[in-house]
């Protein structure tokens, strides 16, 4: 990659610098990029990344080896494959997509929340399962641990999704109007989330407390 400066402004030239030819073996091109720092600092670009109109969300699986795009118009989602630089596939929808949640840390297992309220989970082969939710969706975030699907929108309500019995839980109620975003946190496994009013709010799913 290549730097100038032109009228104050810095322009970065992405395609500029050494490239290694496709027909190369893996094992000769590991090689070349142990001996050669500008090969191994060299930036790829993934073919074909783009929408026709414009992309709403991104998310890259827990592995680091694909990316998912979500687009208009029409409304479909992309999964790129990292290592190849290349779309792996793509899928029809039939609503635009808000968020996107991971469910398996490669491309096999996710779950898209779409505008009109719904909810649809997709495998490998295509779309399992779709639902409607009674508010309009915002954010939602995964437990793997309790393997419970959370969703927030316009609504005070904390929606919980258990994936392995298939059906609602009882929801959290929040003392907000409505919730903007949710996360759960990695170390205490604390589901969080961002209220309308500016507070965030953190929920132990293990006893069903607001805890902060």
């Amino acid at each position: 990659m290549q730097v100038s400066l032109s009228n104050d402004a810095k322009i970065y030239n992405l395609s500029a610098g050494k490239s290694l030819p496709e027909w190369i073996s893996e094992r000769k091109r590991r090689k070349l990029e142990r001996q050669d720092v500008d090969i191994r600092r060299r930036i790829q670009l993934i073919q074909d990344f783009e929408m026709p109109d414009v992309s709403h969300t991104i998310k890259v699986s827990p592995d680091g080896r694909f990316v998912f795009a979500a687009g208009t118009y029409k409304p479909f989602i992309k999964c790129y494959e990292v290592e190849n630089l290349a779309l792996k596939f793509q899928r029809g929808l039939d609503a635009d997509v808000i968020k996107i949640q991971m469910l398996s840390d490669d491309f096999s297992k996710y779950v898209l929340l779409e505008e009109e309220r719904y909810v649809e989970l997709h495998a490998s082969n295509g779309r399992y399962f779709r639902l409607r939710i009674p508010k309009f969706g915002r954010d939602m975030a995964y437990c793997k641990e309790a393997s419970d699907l959370f969703i927030v929108g316009s609504g005070h309500e904390i929606y919980r999704l258990n994936l392995e019995q298939g059906r609602f839980l009882e929801p959290f109620s929040s003392s907000a109007a409505s919730l903007t975003c949710c996360t759960i946190s990695e170390d205490h496994q604390l589901f969080m989330c961002g209220t309308s009013d500016g507070r965030i709010e953190a929920w132990d799913h293990r006893d069903k407390s607001r805890v902060g």
